[in-house]
């Protein structure tokens, strides 16, 4: 099996602005869906349509995982920054998930969603906030 550890940053409105500046220094890749390109974004405010929703930069060994808060509020330190992993089966992500989130806070349990088999988030005992996640393919 195979884990892999992302980065995943949290901005308050500049999300696009701040990937396009990371994808003019590494090079690569960039994939941005906003909340209104999402599956039933007719459920969220009008407000937040503009809104990253996932962004993700794929350079020579490096990738990078960001969106913009709901609502655009502005994250503070500490929950900026959100450490994701990426495995290549429901199984891994399941022990993972439940190994990791015990003790800790589930802010999401982990489930199929439109773009993973399985994706979850929860802050650890020691308060490090996690997102697991096998997707789908693109």
């Amino acid at each position: 099996m195979s884990t892999t550890l992302t980065t995943y940053l949290t901005f308050g409105t500049n999300c696009r602005e701040a990937m396009n500046f990371y994808k003019s220094v590494f090079g690569g890749e960039l994939q941005i869906m906003t909340m209104g390109e999402a599956p039933e974004s007719d459920k969220q405010p009008e407000a937040a349509k503009d809104l990253v929703m996932h962004a993700y930069l794929k350079a020579p060994g490096f990738e990078l995982m960001a969106s913009d808060s709901m609502m655009g509020q502005t994250p503070a330190n500490g929950n900026s920054v959100t450490l994701t992993l990426g495995t290549d089966s429901n199984e891994e992500s399941e022990r993972l998930f439940n190994a990791l989130s015990a003790g800790g806070k589930v802010t999401m349990p982990l489930a199929e969603t439109f773009w993973a088999h399985r994706f979850g988030m929860f802050t650890d005992k020691y308060g490090i906030p996690w997102m697991v996640s096998f997707n789908k393919p693109m």
